[in-house]
């Protein structure tokens, strides 16, 4: 009894369940999320390059890895969800520039060492030891908050527009600015990209990038695309006014 019993167990095992098949029917391939990861990239890449004094110190991608069906053994599909995130501060920066200084120094005293000239050793390790204190100090006195962005595809948003909130808009994109009233001096613009809801921005009274109520045909399709920029008003204003338009509208996929 007891070995058929097993037997039963063993052989079930073996079976796939529904919602393992299932799983298995709404996976994505390896490319497809290479694709999608690729669509990212570009996005990330028409921000071009951070304010000045800025640097890359965090980065995350948020990849799909199933896309579900709209309905049972049906053709179309929910749109996917994709995202990346990005950090931006001073202190990195700082630290390689103070570092590079270090090693020109510390080249420069090992010359010395190796002529057996002490005097300008003991010279070079001293004005190496002011200068980069010196760089450090006002390295920290210059550091400003840091900047973080965010890049989502089909997150579907919403938002109302208020007329004195528009940053800049442009066919098929436009860039809303929403002060940080508990933090001074720092500020999220939105920047929301769709060809068609988009398309005429200044007759519209709020931001609406709904999904297709019947789903799509393509399975890694960007319908539309928001990037989020967080951080001191100056920096992320004139950042966003930076962003190619045109370079993440070509991201977003038609008639899908």
């Amino acid at each position: 009894m007891k070995l058929a019993l097993f037997v039963v167990i063993f052989v079930a095992s073996l079976v796939p369940t529904r919602a393992a098949l299932a799983q298995d029917e709404n996976a994505l391939t390896r490319d497809e999320v290479a694709q999608i990861k690729k669509k990212l990239v570009a996005a990330l890449e028409a921000l071009g390059q951070p304010p000045a004094g800025y640097s890359k110190e965090s980065e995350t991608f948020n990849l799909p890895t199933e896309a579900y069906r709209r309905e049972k053994n049906g053709s179309r599909y929910n749109p996917i969800g994709a995202g990346a995130n990005r950090t931006y501060g001073t202190e990195m920066k700082a630290k390689s520039e103070s570092e590079e200084m270090s090693k020109e120094y510390k080249k420069k005293i090992m010359e010395a060492q190796a002529k057996g000239d002490y005097v300008t050793m003991s010279k070079l390790s001293q004005e190496m030891s002011q200068k980069v204190g010196k760089q450090q100090l006002e390295a920290s006195e210059k550091a400003k908050e840091p900047i973080s962005l965010t890049i989502s595809f089909n997150s579907n948003p919403y938002a109302t527009i208020d007329p004195d909130a528009v940053l800049f808009e442009r066919p098929g994109a436009i860039a809303l600015k929403m002060a940080d009233n508990s933090s001074t001096g720092k500020e999220r613009v939105s920047v929301y990209f769709d060809p068609v809801a988009l398309k005429s921005t200044k007759e519209l009274s709020r931001v609406e990038l709904r999904e297709p109520k019947n789903g799509v045909a393509n399975k890694t399709a960007v319908l539309n695309v928001t990037i989020q920029l967080y951080g001191p008003v100056s920096d992320v204003e004139a950042w966003a006014k930076k962003i190619d338009v045109a370079k993440v509208l070509a991201q977003i996929d038609r008639g899908t």
